[in-house]
């Protein structure tokens, strides 16, 4: 998830996650809005990181909660900083391991996941996809954002990166229905949806 951030600092590695450059190139509004969101949903944000995206959940369920989840204790207290900061009381920072997170299974109405998947092997991706749905209740939602397979100027090493075919096979075998996938308006970043049977 995020705690790889090899020789740089923790703080290093946020200012990253959350700069003007990034933002530029993967707006968060942009993609959020091709999430099947309602105002009332339980939602994990898993492997939040500094919460890119947490902050900008939170806001569209208002009704609802974000479980913010990371395994990097830095990552997590970054997150829980910039939401007490935008004073939203919808979301709950949560430290987690790999596969197993502090939230019920069968209780939420979806999950997110920016930028994760990639790490691990074939069986570590698919694990973290079983594990996922798990925490959905049926009919429930997730969409994984992550990078193209081709060589880019930022991102991920290409072993790593899963094609928008791979990752469709990876959510079929973990149980997932594959919805629809797209481009993410920058030619190197796609975003697909989920469903939970």
């Amino acid at each position: 998830m995020t705690s790889e951030h090899y020789d740089m600092t923790t703080q290093d590695f946020v200012e990253r996650l959350l700069s003007p450059e990034r933002a530029a190139m993967l707006d968060p509004t942009v993609a959020l809005k091709y999430c099947p969101i309602a105002l009332d949903d339980k939602v994990a944000d898993i492997g939040c990181g500094p919460g890119f995206f947490t902050l900008p959940l939170a806001n569209l369920v208002v009704n609802g909660t974000v479980y913010a989840l990371d395994i990097d204790q830095g990552m997590v207290d970054a997150c829980r900083e910039r939401v007490e900061q935008a004073g939203l009381s919808n979301v709950e920072t949560l430290i987690c391991s790999e596969f197993d997170f502090p939230v019920e299974k069968g209780t939420l109405n979806g999950v997110f996941l920016a930028f994760v998947v990639q790490h691990g092997n074939p069986q570590e991706k698919l694990r973290l996809l079983q594990a996922t749905r798990e925490l959905l209740q049926p009919g429930g939602w997730g969409v994984v954002l992550e990078w193209f397979r081709i060589e880019t100027e930022t991102g991920p090493p290409l072993e790593r990166r899963v094609d928008p075919g791979t990752m469709e096979d990876f959510a079929r075998q973990a149980g997932y229905q594959v919805g629809e996938w797209r481009d993410l308006k920058n030619g190197e970043q796609y975003l697909m949806t989920l469903r939970n049977p």
